[in-house]
């Protein structure tokens, strides 16, 4: 059979291939387990032993050939256990190769072994004294014994099992790892020849042919390794769930390198054949920007939603990134769109790096384009709101009405723009038509990027009345102003209704006395009736006053000197109070505002004296320039009674309810008259006893800064809200559609 063949020359040439995969596969094999690297290091050994030692055997003499042939045992013993140990390991079987497994397994090979290289003492293994031609070598010809036809039994059903191991897991993996496996099916198959060949002949050992075979084994696993990274990049286990998976799925190692890339991915992304092993930021679109996110801290720099610069593609397309709230948005040359997040490595893939899903949204971003088309040119803000309450879009429209960017809010939850008595609420409405057609209409409160509170109405639809949305919408409009001037004239209605109706009692009293009286009391009675009079004039002129020239149109604010108007109303309030110790400490401070503060000013210190009823009443008035805040600061404090906690709720809230309002109208006036100027009203109750009351006002400078940028931007005509922080809780009544 062998007497055509060169058969030394390839002996020599299988010892020679296998050595070089040896030390090939020590290096390639660097980044996988010790398992790995070293079985089949092993296994590349004990087929170089297994090479070299049969030429050794061919040319020694037939006295000889026994001592010859134990270097042909030390190699093709132990070849079948370490192939054995090498697949499990490469197949992500590890679990298998328990300590104890690892034990039972050797002792076969160290049996066997003990019986190879005692003979000839005995002739268990293989004996025999006869001669034969293998090529042109006169060699001993061994026969077969016991042990000998054993161990060619337990090779051939290692070998057999180990091709099982791999032909499972070429059905459990990818596609893309198939032509590697198959490399070493072809290759485990090789060596079988031998207990193949024994079938054929049970008289003599066969032990001729695998040797001139192995260097078909090293050729094909050097090609595998160069052809399909065999050593550096393994088909793990990972069952056909990632490759089954509609979404495509690309697993990158810590080193950059794609382990895995499902059919889905090598379709949807274009990428090349093969792929497995190539680097991915040079074949992924996106490249490294794509690789740097894990989470969303990592995102590609940007100050907008718009498209983030082109990332040049190795087929020669273009890709570009976006930030989206589950990671990155992914936008291709020809039109695809993929949302792109990194998911946890599952542990049994025994990989580190990061698992990237594409999710294909190109057919819903183009119905979104669509909706997007209509709503981003409407004043109102339009609000996507995914199932876990995050902000998905955001309209244009929002810069200009509350002050944020489109990017600084996408990602975010919806509930951080909302008061947080409102955050219940909304989110019950959410919850409400989630995955319907209805709609809810209500009135909240947000908060601007500024700081300050809104009024809105919020119409709340479910995600079904618009197909090309994945999520809730929610449409905001600001109704501030209208709001609050709907609740100040609310205010002021119930307050000169309640005032003229006392005072025209008063009238009615005094005009009967005078129809009844003749005499000189007409007099009198007639100054009362004029006094009463002029008081319900004076008050609704300063109401109107306050109105027009603060919150309405004819707003026209200049530089008030605070101290000097001080100054003057305490020198007045002393002189018609003279019995109240009134203390001063007044910096030099001007404001930008109106003469109407006058007003405020005097309000204030005459309620601090006509409502103090210690014994002795005092009261405090400084003005100072507060250097941390840089601000003006007017503060009345006195030893009185305080004021009641419920009138201070009220005037903080900026709303009044049946059951909690203010007595009368000179803490509203004071409050509009200072927010009309910018300025904030505080009201603090002091131990014992006693009230500080304080009013704030922006500095010169600051305020002649933002009153510049309100006349340069669109919303410069917008009446300042009158509720301050906060403008109210949200309206009860709300709308429903089922339809």
């Amino acid at each position: 059979m062998y007497s055509m063949l060169p058969v030394f020359q390839l002996a020599v040439l299988s010892g020679l291939l296998s050595t070089v995969l040896a030390v090939v596969s020590y290096r390639v094999c660097e980044t996988q387990s010790k398992l790995v690297q070293y079985s089949f290091v092993g296994v590349a050994i004990s087929c170089a032993l297994w090479a070299f030692g049969y030429s050794i055997y061919l040319i020694a003499s037939p006295a000889e050939s026994y001592n010859a042939l134990r270097w042909l045992w030390l190699g093709l013993i132990p070849y079948s256990t370490l192939w054995f140990v090498f697949v499990v390991a490469y197949t992500d079987q590890k679990s298998l190769l328990t300590r104890p497994v690892l034990g039972l397994l050797a002792i076969e090979p160290v049996v066997m072994l003990g019986a190879a290289l005692t003979m000839p003492a005995h002739r268990l293994f293989v004996s025999g004294e006869t001669t034969g031609m293998v090529g042109s070598q006169l060699v001993v010809l061994p026969t077969l014994e016991p042990i000998f036809a054993f161990h060619q039994t337990y090779m051939f059903l290692l070998g057999v099992l180990s091709i099982l191991f791999l032909i499972r897991t070429l059905g459990d993996t990818d596609p893309a790892y198939h032509p590697q496996l198959l490399v070493l099916v072809a290759a485990g198959a090789v060596p079988l020849l031998g207990p193949v060949q024994q079938l054929f002949n049970f008289e003599l050992a066969a032990i001729h042919g695998p040797p001139l075979v192995l260097s078909l084994f090293s050729t094909l696993i050097l090609l595998g390794s160069a052809r399909y990274r065999l050593f550096d990049i393994l088909p793990t286990a990972h069952g056909r769930v990632l490759s089954t998976m509609e979404d495509g799925v690309v697993l990158v190692d810590d080193e950059g390198r794609i382990r895995i890339a499902n059919t889905a991915a090598r379709r949807q992304l274009l990428l090349p054949d093969p792929v497995i092993g190539l680097d991915a930021a040079s074949v992924l679109p996106g490249g490294e920007q794509l690789l740097q996110f894990s989470n969303r801290d990592d995102l590609p720099d940007s100050e907008s939603p718009a498209e983030s610069e082109a990332a040049q593609r190795t087929d020669g397309g273009e890709a570009q990134l976006r930030p989206h709230p589950s990671g990155v948005e992914l936008c291709l040359d020809d039109g695809s769109q993929f949302i792109v997040s990194t998911e946890p490595v599952p542990a049994e893939l025994s990989v580190e790096g990061q698992l990237l899903v594409f999710r294909d949204v190109t057919a819903q971003r183009e119905q979104e384009l669509e909706f997007q088309a209509v709503i981003e040119h409407t004043s109102d803000i339009v609000t996507i709101v995914d199932p876990d309450g995050r902000i998905s879009y955001v309209s244009p429209s929002v810069e200009p009405e509350l002050a944020y960017t489109q990017l600084e809010l996408v990602g975010r939850d919806l509930s951080e723009l909302f008061h947080p008595d409102d955050i219940e609420p909304i989110e019950a409405e959410m919850e409400a038509v989630a995955d319907s057609d209805r709609t809810i209409n209500s009135q909240y409160r947000v908060q601007t990027d500024d700081g300050d509170w809104r009024m809105v109405e919020t119409t709340v639809r479910g995600s079904h009345s618009t197909p090309a949305t994945d999520g809730v919408i929610i449409t905001i409009r600001d109704i501030t102003d209208r709001y609050q001037n709907q609740q100040r004239r609310r205010v002021m209605n119930r307050v000169l209704r309640h005032d003229l109706r006392n005072d025209m009692n008063v009238v009615v009293g005094h005009a009967e006395i005078l129809t009844e009286t003749l005499d000189a009391k007409r007099g009198r009675h007639a100054e009362t009736i004029e006094q009463k009079a002029s008081n319900l004039v004076r008050l609704g002129e300063k109401v109107r006053k306050i109105d027009q020239r603060l919150h309405g149109r004819d707003q026209e604010l200049k530089r008030i000197d605070l101290s000097r108007i001080v100054e003057d109303e305490v020198q007045s309030i002393h002189e018609t109070y003279p019995d109240t110790e009134i203390r001063t400490r007044v910096e030099n401070a001007s404001i930008l505002g109106d003469t109407l503060i006058r007003s405020a000013v005097t309000n204030l210190i005459e309620n601090a004296v006509e409502h103090n009823d210690s014994e002795t009443p005092e009261v405090d008035v400084v003005v100072t320039h507060c250097p941390e805040t840089d601000r003006v600061e007017l503060t009345v404090s006195d030893n009185g009674p305080g004021v009641p906690e419920a009138e201070q709720r009220v005037i903080t809230a900026g709303i009044e309810t049946p059951l909690e309002h203010i007595s009368g109208l000179g803490l509203w006036l004071v409050k509009w008259i200072v927010e009309g100027m910018d300025g904030e009203l505080a009201i603090e109750n002091t131990d014992p006893r006693g009230s500080v009351v304080t009013l704030s006002f922006p500095s010169l400078a600051d305020a002649n800064a933002a009153a510049a940028d309100r006349s340069a931007t669109a919303s410069a005509s917008r009446t300042r809200p009158m509720g301050g922080d906060s403008v109210g809780a949200p309206i009860q009544t709300t709308t429903r559609s089922d339809e």
